[in-house]
């Protein structure tokens, strides 16, 4: 097993020599990798604030941006007041890697827009997360929707990531909970998820 703190010690490294040969876009690279990876490694079991949430998402956009050549467009809109609030960690970042992967990395020009939305509904957030790619299919967003499908979901599965978190949400909070998809083939999808709206303490 390597040790996090070499990991990351190394990371800071090679973010030092990048930025002392004045290549920027090598250290913003490196540094996003870091946070990223320091992310995931604390566990999924948790929670965090809605604020690391979002920035986990943005590191791992802007980490597969470099890999596709700019071509990855991602929009955020929440507002300030709600980013301190409490959610389960690998809520959204899921759901945003099955919208690159799976919707636009399926057009032929592998170029697209990445749109996240949230507000709060009473005692509740609810964000949308819609991209502007190939689309799913009726048959398969079928399954999607489907918990009995889902609970079935093997490895295999394309959208496992997606149909887990949905799992995760509805096991924690209940039925009333979780995502909910609507998408149109060659036009995009869009992703609803709901959770209670929670201060960090009371997680």
């Amino acid at each position: 097993q390597i040790n996090p703190h070499f990991l990351y010690n190394t990371f800071e490294t090679m973010r030092g020599i990048a930025l002392s040969e004045h290549n920027e876009k090598v250290a913003d690279i490196v540094k996003n990798i870091s946070e990223f990876m320091r992310y995931n490694m604390y566990g999924a079991d948790g929670s965090t604030s809605l604020q690391m949430e979002l920035q986990h998402v943005t590191n791992y956009i802007r980490i597969m941006d470099y890999r596709f050549d700019d071509k990855i467009r991602l929009t955020m809109e929440i507002p300030e007041q709600m980013r301190a609030l409490s959610m389960p960690k690998f809520t959204l970042q899921p759901i945003v890697e099955n919208a690159l992967l799976h919707g636009i990395m399926m057009k032929e020009e592998k170029k697209g827009t990445i749109l996240l939305t949230g507000w709060r509904e009473e005692n509740d957030i609810v964000f949308v997360i819609s991209d502007d790619g190939a689309g799913i299919p009726p048959e398969k967003l079928d399954s999607l929707l489907d918990e009995r499908t889902q609970a079935a979901v093997g490895s295999s599965s394309r959208h496992v990531g997606v149909s887990n978190t949905n799992l995760r949400l509805k096991s924690l909070y209940g039925s009333g909970y979780g995502l909910s998809f609507t998408s149109v083939p060659g036009q995009g999808t869009e992703v609803t998820v709901r959770i209670p709206a929670q201060e960090e303490e009371e997680f």
